[in-house]
């Protein structure tokens, strides 16, 4: 039997059988609602940059976004595969069995949803929380407060090390920088309002 055609009577299947006899629902779908409960079918983007920096091979990263998304970005060397397509006959077969599947969306739904449906389908599927906005936000553009610049938190000092990771150093490299005495800018009363801000005064490069 072909495995979405598994999964399209399983599902029901499961549901008939419970209302039946709530006692023995199927225990696939059992272990799937209590991973979910209990949140070990979830991967945050710290772990998941934590293991790519690793290079760890025993996960597969797939990009369940439409392609347009993930064209213009994705984390690291995800797969995509967009949502409607994870359990066609293609993909089941061609996704590993002997690694994790590690799914995400741009937040958590269509990712959990994916997660769900791998899981039911037999693999050991996980969902990152808070998908690719969750990675923009906390790997690639972290919001460190400025009381944290001083590098005394440990959380900001993995949040910066995480960036510079996958982003580079944003403040370009010291050594290109010309070494000319600074002079105070002079602004005449005309030009106030065309000034820019400067950065913080703590913000630091990699």
């Amino acid at each position: 039997m072909k495995p979405t055609t598994k999964i399209l009577i399983l599902l029901p299947a499961a549901t008939l059988l419970a209302a039946c006899n709530p006692a023995a629902p199927d225990a696939g779908l059992v272990d799937v609602a209590q991973a979910a409960a209990r949140q070990t079918d979830r991967v945050s983007v710290e772990d998941l940059a934590s293991w790519i920096i690793e290079g760890r091979q025993d996960f597969a990263l797939v990009d369940v976004r439409p392609a347009t998304d993930f064209d213009a970005g994705h984390i690291g060397a995800a797969r995509n595969v967009p949502v409607a397509m994870i359990v066609s006959d293609e993909t089941l077969a061609s996704l590993p069995t002997d690694r994790k599947i590690v799914v995400y969306s741009n937040g958590s739904e269509n990712g959990a949803k994916a997660a769900t449906l791998l899981r039911v389908a037999g693999f050991d599927a996980y969902v990152v929380t808070g998908g690719y906005n969750a990675w923009n936000r906390r790997i690639l553009n972290p919001d460190i407060p400025a009381a944290e610049y001083d590098g005394e938190s440990l959380e900001s000092i993995e949040q910066r090390a995480y960036a510079c990771y996958f982003v580079g150093d944003r403040g370009g490299a010291a050594a290109e920088r010309p070494e000319v005495d600074f002079v105070p800018p002079v602004y005449r009363q005309d030009e106030a309002d065309d000034v820019q801000p400067l950065p913080p005064a703590g913000e630091e490069s990699c």
